[in-house]
């Protein structure tokens, strides 16, 4: 099979050479000025990045979190729980493969099952844009990445004077978003505020039956930055955010999702050559009880004595300093270091009494879990000729963790730790023809993962005695691609092929474990526009991951389906119009009761389903935009693949573990938006 899939791959690349070397002649290339407001299938950007505007409406309308964003992404998947907070699966990897940047800064949530993903915390219309980088295809992202690099970022130049951004959303279920953005900026000062809202009420499912799912969240951001000097510049910020959100999948819900974030960065010199300084801090404090936003039997007032509620926190301080260096036209080299530190402390009540858990602040908090990274890597960019491009770099990071028990909320009781040196590099070589029309290339990289804190803790890495269960994952993966873009088309393919040595594999069982294990991975993401004219498009894009688990001769647990979205757009000078289909395969491949830390294949296959979605735009002049949609128009019933079990025991809401938490039926939302 191996071998088969690699001819497969070299008959793609070599397609794209003969492509490239042959090109599209250039009066064939015309621009596509006009652009539809609402995203059903982002276009991949360039080779293995695909950069998405975060204010733009998305159809399906996401949870105003950074999970539910990326799931219009191919290749991405969304673990649902409830209404927010869902956790994203990039090509059927997971947790710490995929790493999250925000405004530089790499942090990670408390929740021992990942109630709080670091998506959870992402208030994705805060920043101006989000980019993915496929793969394991650069080390200056921090540590691991077999997945890739998810960076959401703010520009760091604004157009002198005043301007800001006002948008609302509201929709089915009291659905009710809102965003207002105020920038100032003059040749030596530059002032940003950002404030952020959503909330829902639970939703209902295909069938009409309700959900635990709703939620509140709310962010607020301010920025100042200096330029002391040409060529300089000094940037702080402050971050606050704070959400409560319920879930279906377990006996306990989101009752405080709260993270604080400071941050300054230091720039000297342009675009060619600069100097770098990144230093900030992340806390979060999250509460989890089966009170506050549920009924629970016998936790109310009284002797009753059934109420849960666990206190956790982290905080996250790290450091990262860079350079970038331009010798010659032909050359940029970038250096830099990055360092993290991570310390997670717990308080928990169980089966206490409504005051007694609601007195929780009084008690201390117990470190149960600290680590500490350090990294070295360097990259370079060589120019072999107008068409050929060749990209490489080298990574090194020192880890190491301590594990605690605590013990009563009272004693952090040491358990074990663990120290490993970690490697990490890639090579790429792109061409493209000489006006760009065609692209292709061809990466190899390599990638050294520890495991991470739920690793660690929740499955047993770490276990008393300063016994180490498990070895660092290694993953080595060759990374395929082309684009083409004509008068009336273009097409983008991503392929890629996997061998993971010492795979982290998590098992669902009375004692949750990790063990390593080989894994072979292989697949592909495709897009596909087709201009009609002037103003319509056919669009499509389809994603699919085969992956196995050579040690237990199965499939590897939790692998998304193929998955497939077609779509015509029409894009006028005033009005748009949209609709699209999204068809996901049934899942049979699956491996009941493994998993990673995310979650766990169910006891049967998932079924197939189909959903419809329509939606329309007017732009009312240059600056104010309102559009309107109808996701799953036909009302399906269905889950995905990965999501978690709709397992939970809660009053007034439907139990059934043998199915995932059910995604919303028939939806109607209206969003606007006011630039000026």
């Amino acid at each position: 099979m191996l071998s088969t899939t690699c001819r497969a791959f070299a008959a793609a690349v070599l397609v794209s050479v003969v492509c490239v070397n042959f090109g599209i002649a250039e009066n064939s290339i015309t621009s596509i000025d006009i652009e539809p407001i609402v995203i059903t299938v982002p276009e991949n950007t360039s080779g293995l990045v695909t950069i998405i505007d975060t204010k733009q409406p998305i159809q399906p309308i996401p949870v105003n979190d950074g999970a539910s964003f990326l799931k219009v992404l191919p290749g991405f998947s969304v673990a649902r729980k409830g209404g927010g907070s869902g956790d994203p699966v990039y090509r059927g990897l997971s947790g710490s493969r995929l790493n999250f940047i925000l405004d530089g800064m790499e942090f990670l949530g408390g929740c021992g099952s990942r109630m709080d993903p670091p998506t959870a915390y992402i208030f994705p219309e805060t920043y101006d844009s989000a980019k993915l980088i496929k793969g394991p295809q650069s080390v200056r992202y921090g540590n691991g990445n077999s997945a890739g690099v998810v960076s959401f970022e703010r520009d760091t130049r604004q157009d002198e004077g005043a301007s800001g951004l006002v948008s609302g959303t509201v929709g089915s279920w009291g659905r009710v978003d809102g965003l207002s953005v105020a920038r100032y900026s003059t040749p030596s000062v530059d002032l940003e505020g950002s404030f952020s809202h959503a909330q829902s009420d639970n939703y209902h499912d295909g069938s009409g039956a309700d959900v635990h799912s709703q939620y509140k969240r709310s962010s607020a951001t301010a920025l100042l930055g200096f330029r002391p000097t040409d060529g300089s510049h000094v940037k702080l910020d402050i971050t606050r955010s704070d959400a409560e959100a319920a879930f279906s999948d377990r006996a306990l819900d989101g009752s405080l999702f709260d993270r604080t974030s400071y941050g300054i960065t230091g720039t000297i010199g342009g675009e060619s050559d600069n100097l770098s300084l990144r230093v900030y801090s992340t806390y979060i404090d999250h509460v989890m009880d089966n009170f506050s936003l549920r009924q629970t039997t016998n936790c109310g007032s009284g002797t009753d004595n059934r109420c849960l509620l666990m206190n956790v926190d982290r905080r996250t301080n790290g450091l990262r300093a860079s350079g970038t260096f331009t010798p010659t036209d032909m050359l940029v080299l970038r250096l830099g270091s990055d360092f993290k530190q991570d310390e997670h402390s717990s308080r928990n009540f169980m089966n206490r009494s409504l005051v007694a858990a609601e007195a929780f602040t009084s008690a201390a908090r117990i470190k149960d879990f600290e680590s500490q990274i350090r990294g070295f890597f360097s990259e370079v960019d060589i120019k072999l000729s107008d068409t050929l491009n060749m990209y490489g770099g080298l990574r090194q990071d020192h880890w190491q963790a301590s594990r605690f028990q605590n013990v009563g909320n009272t004693q952090s009781l040491f358990l074990g730790g663990d120290v490993q040196n970690l490697n990490s590099g890639f090579l790429r070589i792109e061409i493209s023809n000489v006006n760009d029309s065609v692209n292709a290339y061809v990466g190899y990289g390599l990638s050294e993962r520890p495991m991470d804190y739920w690793e660690a803790t929740s499955f047993n890495g770490i276990v008393a005695n300063d016994v180490v269960n498990v070895q660092p994952e290694e993953t080595a993966q060759w990374d395929l691609g082309f684009s083409m873009r004509g008068g009336s088309f273009s097409l983008n393919v991503s392929t890629y092929i996997a061998d993971m040595n010492n795979y982290l594999l998590t098992v669902d069982e009375a004692t949750d474990s990790v063990s390593n294990i080989q894994a072979h991975r292989y697949g592909a993401e495709v897009d596909i526009r087709y201009f009609l004219g002037e103003h319509w498009t056919l669009l499509g894009s389809t994603s699919y991951v085969r992956a196995e688990n050579e040690t237990r001769n199965t499939p590897l647990a939790q692998t998304p389906p193929l998955e497939t979205v077609v779509g015509v757009n029409y894009a006028g000078s005033i009005w748009d119009f949209g609709v699209s289909m999204r068809y996901v395969n049934a899942q049979d491949r699956i491996d009941p009761g493994y998993g990673s830390v995310v979650g766990f294949d169910r006891q049967s296959a998932t079924p197939s389903f189909k959903t419809i979605a329509v939606n329309s735009s007017v732009r009312i002049g240059p600056q104010f935009y309102m559009s309107a949609g109808i996701d799953n128009l036909l009302d399906e019933n269905y889950f995905e693949h990965v999501s978690r079990s709709n397992a939970a025991s809660i009053t007034g809401f439907v139990t059934d573990s043998n199915v995932g938490v059910r995604e919303p039926g028939r939806t109607f939302w209206l969003k606007s938006g006011f630039d000026f």
